[in-house]
């Protein structure tokens, strides 16, 4: 049970017509963003931070940056966010064979290596502490350029925020992600 309740309604501060178009992306209405929305600006200022991070344009697809903060959430051990972005995942086109491959990335042949190195780096950046981050960063670089580094980092950090408060609030996971995260055998 979270520890705080979500808002019936998000009108204290939140994009409606943007948080409208998240909810008929992913088909249900998220717990934490009505949780969010208790203090006023934070549930429009985070909604910016989906917008700029992992929706939208931008270097690799919506789909592949959905990916990045599946990795970076399941590393940093968070349920709830883990189960959202790898539902969105799915929504954005991802395949579910694809998603059960995560942790075994490294030897799927659903993944090529420069989708590799950049989850690798997303697995080194959620982890906390989080440690050297060299090697991964050098290995995200043979593939990837400064611009396409840059957003691979800010999903990675972007995503470390619903970590937290997800797993400090303990949002209440929704039917819908629940059921698709009960199909993932790493994630039930």
């Amino acid at each position: 049970m979270a520890r705080i309740s979500p808002l019936e309604s998000a009108d204290a501060g939140g994009n409606a017509a943007e948080l409208q178009a998240l909810i008929d992306f992913v088909g249900y209405r998220p717990n934490a963003l009505f949780t969010m929305a208790r203090r006023e600006g934070l549930l429009n200022a985070v909604l910016g931070l989906v917008r700029v991070t992992a929706r939208g344009p931008g270097r690799f697809p919506e789909a592949f940056r959905f990916m990045i903060a599946a990795e970076t959430s399941r590393i940093a051990g968070c349920h709830y966010t883990t189960a959202h972005v790898v539902h969105a995942a799915a929504h954005a086109g991802v395949s579910e064979a694809k998603i059960i491959a995560l942790p075994d990335r490294a030897n799927s042949p659903l993944y090529d290596d420069a989708e590799r190195a950049a989850l690798d780096l997303a697995a080194a950046g959620g982890r906390l502490p989080m440690g050297d981050t060299s090697a991964a960063y050098a290995a995200a670089a043979r593939f990837h350029d400064t611009d396409a580094l840059h957003e691979i980092i800010t999903v990675i950090a972007a995503f470390g925020w619903f970590n937290r408060w997800n797993s400090l609030m303990q949002s209440d996971l929704e039917a819908e992600p629940a059921a698709f995260a009960a199909r993932i055998p790493w994630l039930s």
